[in-house]
């Protein structure tokens, strides 16, 4: 009697067997089928980056590739001169703006004023249209300054200066002419440093270039 339970029970056990293998071959492929969800969810988004890449070509460009910039008409002479008052070091290394709009009666007032990192003043003159009367204009600068260096010291004391040494002349401008050109070679005294800008349109505002001519 007792072998009889026995043999049933194996019976019943050895029944059960693969069913318990079967539940755990089916607990392993849904398991299997929630990884391969999470898998494919990156793929969705991947593909979300590239079209946004799609959309934005430049943001998508590897480093030093070249794109194209379009010339900005929106900076005028007054921005322009506050631009060069804060980043007056772009014309030259060392070059620090420190004064504006200086009175020069009876020519026209001075756009800027810098010292050199030899402490030398450098009268800077800006014009957002090529025009050959600027180098008049610098030029007069330049001679109100010999003229009233006493006033000058007076006005920036406290500064460091070396009034030793003559004023340098900057001419800024998008482009000068020819002759405008051979006149400031022949003022070697005057070491007059002629500079073209280039305004373009950019994402954020303007970007200004500058370049010595």
């Amino acid at each position: 009697m007792d072998s009889q339970k026995d043999e049933i029970k194996r019976t019943e056990t050895e029944n059960r067997r693969p069913s318990e293998k079967r539940l755990a071959r089916g607990l392993e492929d849904v398991s299997h089928l929630f990884l391969s969800q999470s898998a494919a969810g990156p793929v969705e988004k991947d593909t979300g980056q590239a079209s946004s890449r799609e959309e934005n070509p430049a943001r998508a460009a590897p480093p030093g590739t070249p794109f194209i910039l379009r010339a900005s008409q929106a900076l005028n002479r007054e921005l322009l001169i506050s631009l060069l008052n804060k980043n007056t070091a772009v014309l030259e290394e060392g070059l620090q703006g420190i004064d504006s709009s200086i009175p020069c009666k009876p020519f026209d007032a001075i756009d800027l004023l810098a010292v050199d990192e030899a402490e030398q003043l450098a009268i800077i003159d800006v014009d957002t249209e090529p025009n050959n009367d600027l180098i008049l204009r610098g030029i007069a600068h330049y001679d109100w300054f010999i003229r009233n260096t006493p006033i000058v010291r007076r006005m920036y004391h406290g500064r460091v200066i070396n009034f030793s040494a003559q004023p340098r002349l900057f001419l800024i401008a998008p482009s000068f002419s020819p002759l405008l050109m051979c006149t400031a070679r022949r003022f070697e005294s005057l070491k007059i440093c002629c500079f073209v800008y280039r305004a373009v349109s950019m994402s954020g505002g303007i970007g200004v270039f500058f370049e010595r001519a």
